[in-house]
């Protein structure tokens, strides 16, 4: 059977740009980009056109491995490509990548455990 059409999703959201995926820079994004596609056995992550080294955490589930956000790629293109032996092109999706300082006024957490990340500080 084909994968789905994958759907990238984030840990935390952004009143700036709500439809972004959001790092913190310097930090790696594995905990907070996943890639998901029924029926996927391979995918393909990539931030600005840089490989993030794609791991796969269940069936149809994928994190970038190894890539730590940096201030080039604010605002830069996350694609993931997933397929199977069923099909033989990818199938793409992309979202833009929003990078959130490391200050601690960034970070407020809600009181539902849910993060939200709000750039109070200056430009990055």
């Amino acid at each position: 059977m084909p994968p789905s059409e994958p759907v990238l999703s984030g840990t935390y959201t952004i009143p700036e740009c709500e439809d972004c995926l959001v790092a913190v820079r310097g930090e790696r994004i594995d905990s907070y980009i996943t890639c998901h596609s029924s029926d996927a056995t391979s995918a393909n992550i990539t931030v600005g056109g840089k490989n993030a080294n794609t791991l796969m955490i269940t069936t149809g589930s994928f994190r970038p491995s190894l890539y730590t956000a940096t201030e080039e790629d604010h605002m830069a293109a996350v694609t993931c490509s997933v397929g199977n032996d069923d099909v033989s092109t990818a199938l793409t999706t992309t979202k833009t990548l929003y990078v959130a300082g490391r200050s601690s006024n960034d970070i407020s957490f809600q009181s539902s455990s849910i993060c939200t990340y709000y750039r109070t500080t200056a430009e990055l």
